[in-house]
């Protein structure tokens, strides 16, 4: 009888640890999903404010609030300085009228530190944007889907 419950009892502890094994597996596979949920959670008024502040510098046709509000590691900062900037938007017939957004959606981790090193997260903002051309007067409504990075605790547009 004690031979039948010392067997017992190794088996409730085999059964425990394999189970406590399973789930520490488990959790370094599934890790990053409920951390980048909480993480979105925590962020995603943030990246709606620096998406409107961007779209809204846009809508004003403030250009250098617009250049400044692109992320500092994209190739375009990179290559552009802000005077060059102006050479290629200042004479643009397009101009937004209106926009919504839409989505915010694919928050996740730079999983390209190599190229993009400052860069810490990714996000998707889906906008509506109602857009009229100085030129012809034609108007349309378009849907972006704009990158957002964060870079050293801000969210730029990519």
């Amino acid at each position: 009888m004690v031979e039948v419950e010392q067997n017992r009892r190794k088996t409730i502890k085999l059964v425990v640890v394999a189970t406590l094994l399973a789930i520490a597996v488990a959790g370094l596979f599934l890790w990053d999903v409920p951390r980048n949920k909480i993480e979105f959670f925590v962020e995603k008024s943030s990246i709606e404010r620096a998406a409107r502040a961007y779209l809204q510098a846009e809508m004003e046709r403030n250009l250098e609030q617009v250049y400044l509000r692109l992320a500092p590691s994209s190739t375009y900062r990179k290559t552009h300085n802000y005077e060059e900037y102006l050479r290629d938007v200042g004479d643009s017939p397009v101009r937004i009228q209106s926009y919504k957004i839409v989505d915010i959606y694919r928050f996740r981790d730079n999983d390209n530190r190599v190229n993009y090193p400052a860069v810490d997260k990714l996000v998707q903002v889906e906008v509506d944007v109602d857009v009229s051309f100085t030129d012809t007067g034609k108007k349309s409504t378009y849907n972006y889907c704009f990158t957002f990075l964060k870079e050293k605790g801000v969210w730029y547009k990519g």
